[in-house]
């Protein structure tokens, strides 16, 4: 799903601010995938994203009365994202594990590893081939996780004109890089 349009956003805000359960509802639709694929992407677990953006959306929940002064929530999404995450990886580090986790991640983690990073490559490479307007936009897009408008607005161009680059974009990435790739890929960058 797309983010709420911005001009509906402040008025969604301030409902649950208010503690509008539905509107809670409607923002949670709107922004799951968004938040599940940032998590995925560093978490590497499925498992774990998805706890952490349970866990996101609860913080949220939990401090709703700070909405009302939200400007941007795709910004201030992304930074509650952005610090739970890392405070999961954190914890990661010093939770001891079951020893049969630690061998089924040394079997297979390496080799799963070494594919996303080759994968990732060849995604890089193959967005610095597209015409110089559409590269900067897919990247605010899906490596900053702007939305059209923010984007249109930065770049002086309509929000139709964004969301044509993206499908244009996306279209070109489908054509250059292998299937099996661009199914890896969705799950990490085209939750959208």
């Amino acid at each position: 799903m797309h983010p709420v349009p911005s001009y509906d956003e402040k008025n969604l805000l301030l409902q649950i601010a208010d503690g509008d359960e539905k509107a809670f509802t409607i923002l949670l639709r709107s922004y799951w995938n968004k938040v599940y694929s940032q998590a995925l992407t560093y978490l590497k677990s499925s498992e774990r994203a998805q706890e952490i953006a349970q866990d996101i959306f609860v913080k949220i929940w939990s401090s709703r009365e700070k909405l009302s002064g939200v400007d941007s929530f795709s910004n201030y999404l992304f930074i509650v994202s952005r610090n739970e995450i890392i405070s999961s990886l954190r914890k990661k580090e010093t939770i001891f594990t079951d020893p049969t986790d630690d061998l089924t991640e040394a079997f297979f983690v390496p080799d799963q590893q070494l594919q996303y990073k080759e994968t990732n490559q060849r995604l890089l490479k193959a967005i610095e081939q597209l015409p110089p307007t559409r590269r900067i936009v897919f990247k605010m897009s899906r490596f900053e996780g702007k939305s059209y408008q923010e984007i249109g607005e930065e770049l002086n161009i309509s929000r139709n004109g964004v969301k044509d680059h993206i499908v244009k974009a996306l279209n070109f990435l489908r054509t250059n890089l292998r299937f099996v790739e661009m199914i890896i890929l969705l799950i990490a960058y085209l939750f959208f």
